[in-house]
């Protein structure tokens, strides 16, 4: 029996820099409703590549034409996911070539009594649970990197560099997931709190009004220079975080 009641939202901006440079927003967001559950994910385009806005819609569609597969497979698992959704990007982004088309890939799936998180590169994910014991993040800690490379979509499929969780849908009450243009400003354990006072402030709203604000709010983001695109994508039940 599907878990009742989901819903998504999420919106995306443009960073100033490639305003500027009168380049395209390289994030992509896409959520969808299935009668078997719910799909939300986001994606970043590497900036460096010619066609990375190309890929990260590229990766939002493969990640729902994965997920449409996995429900009709009963045996399917975690790591069929990726792969499905390796290879339905490689198909997507025709007829680009993957170089010019990597893009990092940060998903939620939620059927029945589950929900699959997966993330590939940057960005971050945040299960927020019924309690604290319950709560989940699934990012990169770059504040101990020395490395500006990113795991990404690319041309031959590596499952080692996907993180993945599988958690109980009834312990949960929202997952939130961003791009790095949003987690990589955010202060160092501040992540829950961060998504706990984002879904308490903007799941109430209506639809129109909710894209607005949010919109408002990433483009008046209050980190001194900052210049990256901004995604910010949400499954969450009625009721709020906390």
């Amino acid at each position: 029996m599907l878990d009742q009641p989901w819903n998504s939202w999420g919106a995306s901006v443009i960073g100033p820099l490639h305003v500027k440079a009168k380049i395209p927003n390289q994030d992509s967001w896409k959520a969808r409703r299935y009668k078997w559950g719910n799909v939300v994910v986001v994606s970043d385009g590497l900036g460096s590549k010619a066609h990375s806005d190309y890929g990260s819609k590229a990766a939002c569609l493969a990640v729902f034409a994965a997920a449409k597969s996995y429900q009709n497979t009963p045996d399917a698992n975690i790591a069929d996911i990726l792969r499905l959704i390796h290879a339905n990007w490689l198909v997507k982004i025709a007829p680009y070539s993957s170089i010019d088309c990597s893009a990092t890939c940060l998903f939620a799936i939620q059927n029945e009594g589950t929900i699959t998180l997966g993330r590939l590169g940057d960005g971050i994910i945040v299960a927020v649970g019924k309690t604290d014991e319950h709560h989940l993040i699934l990012s990169d800690n770059k504040q101990e990197s020395f490395s500006n490379y990113t795991n990404s979509l690319r041309q031959e499929f590596k499952p080692d560099q996907w993180e993945t969780a599988t958690i109980n849908s009834a312990t949960c009450n929202a997952v939130v997931l961003c791009t790095d243009g949003i987690s990589d400003d955010l202060l160092a354990d501040s992540e829950m709190d961060f998504c706990i006072d984002l879904i308490n402030e903007y799941s109430f709203l209506t639809s129109k009004n909710r894209t607005k604000q949010l919109i408002k709010m990433m483009n008046e983001w209050p980190v001194p220079h900052h210049s990256d695109d901004k995604t910010i994508a949400c499954l969450f039940k009625k009721g709020g975080a906390q």
